[in-house]
This record gives C-alpha cells, sequence and structure tokens, in this order.
C-alpha cells in the first residue's frame, strides 16, 4: 500500500484495502484517533473483543477498522472489515506524518564527486555523502545525516537527521534508522600490555538486513573482524547497544536499553525486554523471551522465558524472589533457634 491522500472517505480507504465496508462509503476520515476517544470524523481500530464496549459511546460518523464478528450494526458507526484491525491502521498512521519537504537532492548537502546517488534518493541539507558511498531507490537521507566512505544503503530506507553510517557500512531495503544512532564505531577491543592497555584495530563492517528498524541513539560497533549483523525484520528501540561481531537473528526485538557485549548471539525470535543485559559470547536460543533487567551471563536454550541475574526460567526465577522477599525474617527466625540451641546447651 502506498502512501494515501488525507482526508479521504470511508469508501475509498475500503477499497485501496479490498474491504467490505458496512454503511456510508461518503463518511469522511479526516484523523486517527483511539476507539476509547474517536469523534466524527475520524478512524479507529478494534482488534479486541473487550474493547466493543467503547463502541457504545461513539458518535456517528465515525469508521472503525475492524472483523465482522466485532461489528455492532445497532449503533450509527461506519465499519471496514479487514483480518488484521491493528496492523491496517499502523499502515495507515505513517500517512498522517508530514511529507518530506524536498525534491531530488538538496544544494547544500555534501557529496563526493565519487558516490552514487540513484536519481529518485532524496537528500536533504547538510547531508554529507563520502566517496564511494552508495544510495538506492527512493531513499530519503535526512539533513545532517552522514554516509561515510564505502558505505551501501538499499532501496526504500530513512536515514534520520544525526544518523552517523562510518565506513563502510552495509543497510539492506526499507532499513529506518532513527536520529543520534551511529553504526560501524569502533568495537571495544582491548589488550593490556606492559604500558597500558592498548586497542585492537576494528576493521570489520555492521550489516543491516533488509525491513530494520533501528531506533533514536543506538550504537552497532564494527567487526573486530569480520562483520556485526542484525538480522531481517528485527526491531531495535532507543538507547540499544550491540557490541563487535554480535549476531541478531531474523525477526528479534530489543527494548531500550539492551546491551549485547562482543560476540554475543540472539538466534531468530528472540525477544530482550528493556535494560536486558548480555555477556560476551553467549547465545540465546530461537524464541526465547528474557524479562528486563535482567543479566545473561550464559547461554540460554530457546523457546523459554527467562528472567532475573544471572537469567533463570521464570517460575524458578520468581519462586527465587519470594525466598528473598522473605530472607530478613528468615536471618530473624535462625538467630532466635541460635540462641534457643545455645541456652539448651548450657543449661
Amino acid at each position: 500500500m502506498g502512501m494515501l491522500e488525507f482526508p479521504t472517505d470511508a469508501g475509498r480507504l475500503a477499497a485501496c484495502f479490498n474491504a467490505t465496508l458496512i454503511g456510508d462509503p461518503n463518511t469522511p476520515i479526516q484523523g486517527l484517533n483511539s476507539v476509547q476517544s474517536a469523534a466524527k470524523g475520524n478512524l479507529c481500530f478494534l482488534s479486541d473483543k473487550k474493547a466493543q464496549r467503547f463502541l457504545s459511546s461513539l458518535e456517528a460518523g465515525v469508521v472503525v477498522l475492524t472483523k465482522k464478528e466485532w461489528v455492532r450494526e445497532d449503533l450509527p458507526l461506519t465499519y471496514i472489515l479487514v483480518d488484521e484491525p491493528r496492523v491496517v491502521f499502523a499502515k495507515l498512521a505513517k500517512s498522517f506524518l508530514p511529507r518530506v519537504s524536498w525534491e531530488g537532492i538538496s544544494e547544500k548537502a555534501d557529496i563526493h564527486s565519487g558516490a552514487q546517488i540513484d536519481p529518485s534518493a532524496k537528500i536533504g541539507s547538510f547531508a554529507v555523502i563520502c566517496e564511494g558511498a552508495k544510495i538506492g531507490s527512493n531513499t530519503i537521507i535526512y539533513p545532517h545525516a552522514y554516509v561515510g566512505a564505502g558505505v551501501q544503503v538499499g532501496n526504500y530506507c530513512e536515514i534520520y537527521p544525526q544518523v552517523v553510517l562510518l565506513v563502510r557500512v552495509v543497510i539492506g531495503d526499507r532499513v529506518r534508522i532513527l536520529s543520534g544512532s551511529v553504526l560501524g564505531s569502533d568495537g571495544f577491543g582491548l589488550i593490556e600490555g606492559a604500558q597500558g592497555h592498548i586497542e585492537i584495530p576494528q576493521v570489520g563492517t555492521v550489516v543491516v538486513e533488509d525491513d530494520v528498524r533501528i531506533g533514536a541513539h543506538c550504537t552497532i560497533d564494527r567487526g573486530t573482524l569480520g562483520e556485526t549483523r542484525i538480522g531481517q525484520g528485527s526491531k531495535l528501540d532507543d538507547h540499544v547497544h550491540v557490541g563487535h561481531n554480535c549476531r541478531i537473528g531474523k525477526n528479534s526485538i530489543l527494548c531500550a536499553q539492551v546491551g549485547l557485549a562482543g560476540s554475543s548471539v540472539l538466534e531468530e525470535g528472540v525477544v530482550l525486554a528493556g535494560q536486558v543485559g548480555v555477556g560476551d559470547h553467549i547465545t540465546i536460543g530461537k524464541g526465547a523471551r528474557v524479562g528486563g533487567q535482567t543479566g545473561v551471563t550464559t547461554d540460554l536454550k530457546g523457546g523459554e522465558t527467562y528472567f532475573s541475574t544471572p537469567a533463570m526460567p521464570i517460575r524458578q526465577a520468581l519462586r527465587s524472589h519470594v525466598f528473598f522477599r522473605d530472607l530478613p525474617e528468615l536471618a530473624e527466625r535462625i538467630k532466635l533457634l541460635e540462641k534457643e540451641i545455645n541456652g539448651n546447651a548450657n543449661s
């Protein structure tokens, strides 16, 4: 689906998705809102049966994306029936964002003569594109972004302001990198010598596969040798750090402030909640889920949920936390028992 032009009406929107419409096709759509707060001219979505109770409070002129089984035909609403209302709503939401305000390459961009830029790409003011860089079709490089020497950026990417892509980083198609992120910085490799710590040269790169989202102020270190790789479809929240030579499998999710030490491996579909820390050379198996603030110090099997520090299966972790909570009381009871035993021994 391409970007829709708003305002629109329910009929045009239903046609765009080849969806069934119940109600007035001329109902205007001028904005988005939640199902709890939608007003006339708003589009909302209903993807949870529990939220169906909010429909009765909505006024006429609201358009609801939903499934057939949740329609209330007794209410003066217009419905567009889709299989995944939440997903469709998320796609539509992008159409309400302001469009890029320039076409082509800004005269104020600093572009090396040896760079290769597809004619359909958009390059903003004060962006820097270095020698040997390649920018794919329909990609947007926002103002003040930096694309280093030999960097490859694929098609339909968005590189936001203040993003830094250092030498030879490779970006796939449909990748979004939000403001302040740095890809390809030196990994933290040190050797202890007689005169102090010596930095190991970091001569590898970073590879970001297709359909990845990298949030604001993330840092992804280049490999010492070889590559650091972010797998297809993975999503990184803000303030995530990925150390040198890490490998993140397809469709993984890393929430805010996650940190991966060097050479750690996440297999496909791993989810790390906020502030999870993963030690170096650790492997987390396919489909594993790790709760917030967990410290991962050993390999974890896939398909399970983990919590606590050190990480353990969540049921075991919750039982351990119950005992930990009771430790002060248990300590007092032990002291009383010791006094009783010592008293009996002395009598």
